[in-house]
């Protein structure tokens, strides 16, 4: 058998896409992190910060299989450019003075721009790695949903302590 080799730049796309994953995993957990501070300034019940927080999965799994469709037939580069134009779109509102529909119209939209996130960047590897060298660099993707906990839990933190909680969501964005 004759060794394929990695095309060049094949390390450079996997931790392009790593750094891709770290920042779908910690927009996934800012509302968590910033709760406290965004129910006491909307003046929130906990009914509606549920609804808040449960809102960015309503079109995040429509949104998984739809794109899915679309990378086979659209560039996967061009998939993820757009995927990452939605999540700081998405964000980028919550830096100023926002309602509560603001911001649940936002997170909706955020998770329907993230649901793919995953499925999309690994079909980018597989296009970079031969067939017998892609499961470390997917094990390194997939590291990235872990890494952006990691991360972003002590950052966000100190982001919405020092400044508040509209620049943690600024910073994502």
């Amino acid at each position: 058998m004759i060794e394929q080799p990695t095309p060049k730049g094949a390390w450079t796309i996997t931790f392009l896409l790593f750094v891709f994953m770290v920042v779908n995993f910690a927009d996934k957990i800012v509302v968590g992190l910033a709760g406290v501070p965004i129910m006491t300034e909307l003046k929130l019940e906990p009914q509606q910060f549920g609804l808040l927080g449960s809102s960015f999965f309503f079109l995040f799994s429509i949104s998984a299989i739809i794109v899915g469709f679309i990378v086979n037939r659209i560039d996967a580069r061009w998939v993820l450019l757009v995927m990452a134009l939605v999540w700081a779109l998405a964000q980028f509102p919550m830096v100023g003075t926002v309602s509560f529909t603001t911001l649940l119209i936002c997170r909706i939209i955020l998770g329907a721009g993230e649901g793919p996130a995953f499925s999309v960047a690994a079909h980018a590897i597989y296009k970079w790695f031969p067939d017998h060298k892609r499961t470390l660099p997917t094990a390194v993707l997939s590291q990235g949903s872990a890494f952006g906990v990691i991360l972003a839990v002590p950052s966000l933190n100190w982001i919405i302590v020092n400044h508040s909680w509209h620049y943690a969501f600024g910073a994502l964005g």
